[in-house]
């Protein structure tokens, strides 16, 4: 990565990581219905004191100048004052996940689509690794994994660890439309509090339901069995 860059995102995310306004939300960013650009979101300075509203317009000029949506931004510093947050939160919150949105990106791909980049920045935030993120990737090209991203998303809030969040995803997801998702996300959901364990029995009833071959997800992997050939025969015999 370029020096400048490596600044750059030093200066956005400088604050100490702190915990968010409010638990990440998991509902899927709504994509227009056409390819047209859409405006970007008004920036309203009014809603801000002077020094803050200042801050934040620098802030969105570097993400810009690095290439990252603004749009998100402006969203989470318009949340954080609709929700009577000090400036020194909503600012922590702006920089944390525009580097957020860089990590996204450089998992993603620079093809990725604000909507992508927005879900996977979330995902992020809520523990999800990019391990996961390159997975999602390899399965939903450039423009389609929004919604396998906030199902992950989703998983990992309701206590599914990581990996096998990412195990039932990519056993159904190279196949399967996005409505199999969105039903894994639902009975994970409706399951999830009645404990831990009771989710992960359901998602691996539905993976399976769903046609995943394979061990279950979760399951340790078989031990490989010994080469069938005759034993050695001791040396003099």
């Amino acid at each position: 990565m370029p020096v400048a860059a490596w600044g750059m995102l030093w200066q956005l995310a400088a604050a100490v990581p702190q915990a968010p306004l409010a638990p990440e939300t998991v509902e899927a960013p709504q994509p227009p219905a056409s390819r047209v650009a859409q405006p970007p979101v008004p920036f309203d300075a009014t809603r801000f004191d002077s020094l803050t509203a200042t801050t934040l317009r620098g802030l969105f000029e570097d993400a810009a100048e690095m290439g990252l949506p603004v749009r998100p931004l402006i969203n989470r510093a318009l949340e954080g004052s609709a929700r009577r947050a000090s400036s020194e939160r909503i600012l922590r919150v702006v920089r944390e996940f525009a580097a957020a949105l860089y990590e996204a990106r450089q998992v993603l791909g620079p093809g990725s689509t604000e909507w992508e980049l927005d879900a996977a920045a979330t995902a992020l935030r809520a523990g999800v690794d990019e391990r996961t993120l390159g997975a999602i990737r390899e399965m939903r090209p450039a423009g389609t994994a929004v919604t396998a991203l906030v199902v992950v998303t989703d998983l990992v809030q309701r206590g599914v660890p990581t990996p096998q969040a990412r195990e039932a995803l990519t056993a159904i997801g190279r196949s399967r439309p996005d409505d199999v998702l969105l039903g894994l996300q639902c009975i994970v959901a409706k399951n999830a509090s009645r404990g831990p364990g009771m989710a992960m029995e359901a998602l691996q009833r539905y993976v399976r339901s769903n046609g995943a071959s394979g061990p279950p997800v979760g399951a340790p992997a078989p031990t490989p069995a010994a080469p069938d050939r005759k034993p050695a025969r001791p040396p003099g015999q």
